[in-house]
């Protein structure tokens, strides 16, 4: 069985609609059964059982207990979220350790405009990701973004994101014990074919080949050579508002 999903509530409401969420919703196949805190320290020990799992908080529980240890995976959502948003919540608190070290990695290795980008990336593979939204969440615009890539020698946009999205499910599948597939459809693959062709025209081969060679592992090493010694070259290519938004994203 996946691991669980830890909530801490003290409403009906809220406890509904995650499980709802959790044993209906597209992210229903790649998580475990909800288990319920009703006290900071009870999550606390929840957490330190199940370290990788997604922790969410009702928004109308009373503050954090000052004896709490930091739990960087806490969501707090209200009764009154959107499905959508709530399952993605809990895709975002899944084994969160893991991508952190992949931007810390980045962040040593690359130009920090390209770890920049990259995090904002990694931060929309949950679901489809266009590139002007993409682009919209650095400030910039469509072509800006395609510009600056190739300034700074990176692949495209698209290669960028069909690269965090095969990473995504990935761990995803690796968190949960389930297949690549399973996990794909939960981050909005509609088919599994469709994350078949992703991942061949990303990484030159099929899901069983990736999982051999490491599966989450291998693709986050592949994603830090691509990216790795890079640097800012002068950003000639945008405009100054659109380099100034980059800059401090």
């Amino acid at each position: 069985m996946p691991p669980p999903v830890l909530v801490l509530s003290g409403s009906s409401e809220f406890r509904r609609t995650l499980r709802m969420v959790v044993e209906v919703g597209p992210v229903s196949p790649i998580v475990g059964p909800v288990m319920i805190a009703r006290s900071w320290p009870e999550l606390n020990g929840l957490v330190r059982r199940h370290p990788a799992s997604p922790a969410v908080v009702d928004a109308a529980f009373p503050g954090d207990s000052d004896s709490r240890p930091p739990l960087a995976s806490t969501l707090r959502l209200g009764a009154g979220s959107p499905f959508g948003v709530v399952g993605r919540a809990v895709l975002e608190g899944i084994d969160p350790a893991r991508p952190r070290r992949l931007l810390a990695r980045l962040r040593t290795h690359s130009a920090p405009e390209t770890s920049r980008i990259m995090e904002h990336v990694l931060a929309r593979s949950f679901g489809p990701c266009p590139v002007p939204e993409l682009a919209a969440s650095l400030g910039l615009s469509h072509w800006a973004l395609i510009r600056r890539c190739a300034a700074l020698s990176i692949p495209t946009p698209k290669k960028l994101t069909d690269l965090a999205r095969v990473y995504t499910v990935e761990r995803l599948a690796e968190w949960s014990g389930r297949p690549s597939g399973v996990a794909a459809s939960a981050v909005g693959f509609l088919e599994p074919a469709n994350y078949r062709r992703t991942i061949r025209r990303t990484l030159g081969a099929p899901p069983t080949v990736v999982r051999q060679r490491g599966g989450a592992a291998y693709v986050g090493q592949v994603i830090a050579r691509t990216l790795a010694s890079t640097t800012d070259p002068p950003p000639t290519d945008a405009p100054p508002t659109e380099r100034n938004s980059i800059a401090n994203n």
